[in-house]
């Protein structure tokens, strides 16, 4: 019976994560002896070879099995004999690192990850049997080193189905730039949709490598955040039904010569926004926003020959979704407002965004699902808002006018914006001859104030939620007052 389970550690259940989707299963725990055998013959045959050889030095440094250049029997000037050995010893290394799961030999220890017996064999010339060094899971230390190990023995046990998992984890992987992105997920069956995605890319990328003779493995055009969530986006588009939010870390790593690794991290919050995003409901609007996210791009040519078109590598709207929640306030100024961000370089698209011409874009059935879901607003609130967007609305079409959106859309000072809130809430109560007020005290103290003396530090925030309740409200008198919407610069500049 597999004792196989997902055990907490990114790279080792990235690693089971990306055996499962080689051999097209849907649980780790449905890995047998003969997935173990496919997975381990594949690694033997291509490893040795180009791209693999050189890419996987960065997941296990050029210490690793396949990598050393003693047991390639293939190098410049060995004769039969010394072709003979190195081979010899080249299996001998593999078989330690892929198969050891078929010896029924004893363990000494137990494996740390898994629970289950620890290899039995040594792995090293310098480390005990069935214990792992740098060249077996990235970013340990050197062989040699005693520092932050138990009683000062250095390398971890490991069983030898994690340490096939390890072998197998850099196929599961990204590689970005000059590392190595893998995924890890709460949800067992997300971590296996991402090592998929990523390991169908991987070997259709070195099938054609060895068909062209090449030595690279190609990257990827995106960057790190843009791929991540456009990964993500196409995970949910093609499961949604079924998954349920769940916290999300990716590692960017190398354990090559200059070792590093760099963690990003989506939270519950931001998971169960985009799950709700791409729901018919939400689907179109956010697709179109995302559409105009694109980093710009220049088509490139050889002169005389007609120009190729490029892949952008950013989408700035997923490259922003990492600054949530801290930074809700320019994402929903930025993207649900469409307020230009003018210092942006002219590749930049939110350098030309535009209230006027993308007013379409201005919906308050987004921005309620972003404010519940990412900043985590209570209902009582959120209607609260939505309320006195609506009467300030009907105020500016019968009698604010002009003057007054554009006042509210641009003011900054915090007391200026009280004295407009009480001059408005007068006149207000006044248009409505007494029978209602713009609000109560108590929605008032809740929507802007922190206690009952200091406003919000995020008034700013709400004063931006509540316009673009007004603006969809709005929509047909400010086609036909096109002059009420502050120019872009002027907004920008009052920033």
């Amino acid at each position: 019976m597999n004792q196989i389970r997902y055990t907490g550690h990114p790279f080792v259940d990235v690693g089971f994560a990306t055996m499962t989707a080689f051999v097209r299963k849907q649980r780790v725990a449905d890995l047998n002896a003969d997935d173990f055998r496919r997975i381990a013959d594949y690694i033997e045959a291509n490893y040795v070879r180009q791209p693999l050889r050189s890419f996987l030095t960065v997941a296990f440094t050029s210490n690793a099995w396949f990598a050393q250049s003693a047991f390639n029997p293939d190098r410049p000037g060995l004769s039969s004999d010394k072709q003979a050995e190195a081979r010899q010893k080249r299996e001998y290394w593999a078989n330690r690192h892929l198969r050891q799961w078929v010896e029924s030999a004893r363990a000494l220890e137990t494996c740390l990850f898994t629970g289950l017996p620890a290899a039995a064999f040594e792995l090293s010339g310098k480390l005990q049997p069935g214990r792992v060094g740098r060249a077996q899971m990235p970013l340990l230390q050197g062989d040699d080193s005693i520092n932050f190990f138990i009683n000062g023995d250095p390398g971890l046990p490991m069983a030898p189905e994690a340490i096939l998992a390890l072998q197998t984890m850099p196929l599961g992987c990204a590689k970005v730039g000059g590392g190595l992105l893998a995924v890890h997920c709460d949800d067992e069956r997300l971590t296996i949709a991402f090592a998929n995605r990523f390991l169908q890319r991987n070997l259709s990328d070195v099938a054609k490598a060895q068909a062209a003779g090449e030595e690279k493995l190609p990257g990827s055009p995106r960057s790190l955040r843009t791929l991540l969530i456009e990964t993500l986006a196409d995970i949910m588009r093609q499961q949604l039904e079924g998954m349920r939010r769940t916290t999300i870390t990716a590692y960017y790593f190398s354990n090559g010569q200059s070792p590093f690794l760099e963690l990003y991290h989506l939270p519950l919050q931001i998971t169960g926004f985009l799950l709700a995003v791409y729901t018919p409901t939400y689907r179109n609007l956010w697709n179109e926003l995302v559409a105009r996210s694109w980093q710009r791009v220049t088509p490139t040519g050889k002169r005389g020959k007609a120009a190729e078109p490029a892949e952008p590598r950013v989408n700035y709207l997923y490259e922003d979704l990492f600054t949530l929640p801290a930074q809700a306030a320019r994402f929903v100024r930025t993207y649900f407002l469409r307020i230009p961000e003018v210092k942006r370089s002219t590749d930049d698209p939110r350098h030309d965004y535009s209230l006027r011409r993308e007013i379409d874009l201005v919906l308050w059935l987004l921005v309620e699902l972003f404010v519940q879901e990412v900043m985590l607003m209570t209902d009582d609130r959120v209607a609260m808002l939505k309320e006195l967007g609506d009467k300030l609305a009907d105020y500016t079409r019968k009698q604010g006018g002009k003057r007054f959106f554009r006042q509210f859309f641009t003011v900054q000072r915090s007391d200026h914006f009280l004295s407009l809130l009480n001059r408005t809430n007068i006149d207000y109560t006044r248009y409505t001859q007494g029978r209602e007020t713009l609000f109560t005290l108590d929605s008032f103290l809740t929507v802007f104030m922190e206690g009952e003396e200091v406003l919000r530090s995020d008034w700013r925030l709400m004063r931006d939620l509540v316009l673009i309740r007004m603006v969809e409200q709005l929509r047909d008198w400010i086609a036909g007052n096109p002059d009420a919407v502050p120019d872009d610069a002027e907004v920008v500049v009052s920033e």
